[in-house]
């Protein structure tokens, strides 16, 4: 081969070469691509009263009647949640079926709940309805029904009375205790 076409076909090759390379000038941007894994578990859950949910619920309402005279009849109050609503409250992951247990009194007696003061009692009973007709008995388990994207609210009403017995003065009172179950 000549040492003209030698030289030809190394400046061809050197072309090439440097088209490659020119190719790939510094001023060119490269990509690589990849994942980021997310990931979030919701835990089946109840929050009462706008609160957040705990193993403990602590007080979740009041039950205060106006104050009566020695001997009276019936006195009636309604619960003040926390969220000073008149009802419990609770949001609950959809598709769970929440139950709500109301207990004993720390003064029952004889399957009654009772308010106390200084050995003295009266006896009061708790509704799920303001007529007064659905009892709230001492370990009735209350069905919500199922929970969707809403709170479910269980209003809860009260009564007490003297029964005809004049009373010492004073303020009585009892805590119950309540349950939630889901």
């Amino acid at each position: 081969m000549s040492r003209q076409k030698m030289m030809r076909r190394g400046a061809g090759l050197a072309l090439a070469m440097l088209a490659t390379v020119a190719g790939a000038a510094p001023g060119s941007a490269q990509n690589a691509s990849g994942t980021i894994g997310v990931s979030l578990n919701v835990l089946a859950a109840c929050a009462v009263n706008g609160g957040s949910s705990t193993e403990t619920l602590g007080q979740i309402g009041a039950i205060a009647f106006t104050d009566q005279s020695g001997v009276f009849g019936n006195a009636d109050a309604t619960m003040v949640a926390q969220s000073t609503t008149n009802a419990v409250t609770l949001l609950c992951t959809p598709g769970l079926a929440p139950q709500v247990t109301i207990g004993a009194g720390a003064n029952d007696a004889g399957n009654v709940r009772r308010l106390a003061y200084l050995g003295n009692n009266v006896a009061y009973r708790l509704y799920s309805d303001m007529a007064r007709q659905d009892e709230i008995t001492i370990g009735k388990q209350i069905s919500l029904g199922t929970a969707g994207t809403t709170a479910l609210t269980l209003p809860i009403y009260a009564r007490a009375s003297s029964n005809g017995l004049a009373l010492p003065a004073g303020t009585y009172t009892d805590t119950v205790q309540v349950t939630l179950s889901w």
